[in-house]
């Protein structure tokens, strides 16, 4: 008697999810703002594809990350693009990809993600004040200036310049200042006519 081959349908490839909640935020009432918003910052990581990110709380500060872990913490009620893109890029440092450690060095790197990340003033490097509104949010234009900036500092970096943290501060502080003298300028012409 011949033997009957069986056939399964072997089990389409799933991907893991790319984000999940702790327990504690699965309780909490911004649990859903919170995952779309990491959703969103996270599509600017192809570094972490193939990981699963698991988010949790905090109330110590407004975000918090073990370099080369998995693991962020937010503050829902501090919640920014800024935040999360500064935590994830802490989950790139220590793995041998050339995001050096330290808070100056992760500012810089989240700035360089995407100009849409840049929402919030950031906590550790010098920033002008005039780029920010009083509440320390940034506009779409200065977003992408900062961007841009940091950008710059990071490929200036990759070509062996070692203070790139001081040229993004001192090169953003200049460009911020001739907008605003060329802006009093424009001021001025237009009061004269």
């Amino acid at each position: 008697m011949q033997q009957l081959e069986l056939s399964f349908p072997s089990a389409p490839d799933v991907a893991p999810p790319r984000v999940i909640a702790t327990a504690v935020l699965r309780r909490h009432r911004a649990m859903n703002d919170v995952l779309r918003s990491v959703a969103y910052a996270r599509r600017f990581f192809p570094e972490l594809d193939g990981e699963t990110v698991t988010v949790g709380l905090t109330r110590a500060a407004s975000g918090m990350a073990v370099p080369g872990g998995r693991h962020i913490w937010l503050n829902p009620s501090r919640l920014s693009y800024h935040t999360i893109s500064h935590e994830l890029v802490h989950l790139l440092q220590c793995r041998d990809i050339g995001i050096p450690a330290g808070e100056k060095a992760c500012d810089v790197f989240s700035l360089a993600r995407h100009w849409t990340l840049n929402d919030e003033r950031p906590s550790y490097i010098r920033f002008p004040r005039d780029i920010v509104d009083p509440h320390g949010r940034m506009t779409e234009a200065s977003g992408k200036l900062v961007f841009a900036v940091a950008r710059e500092a990071i490929t200036q970096r990759a070509q062996g310049l070692r203070n790139y943290i001081s040229f993004f501060e001192c090169e953003l502080a200049r460009r911020v200042s001739d907008q605003d003298t060329a802006h009093r300028s424009a001021l001025r012409l237009l009061h004269t006519v």
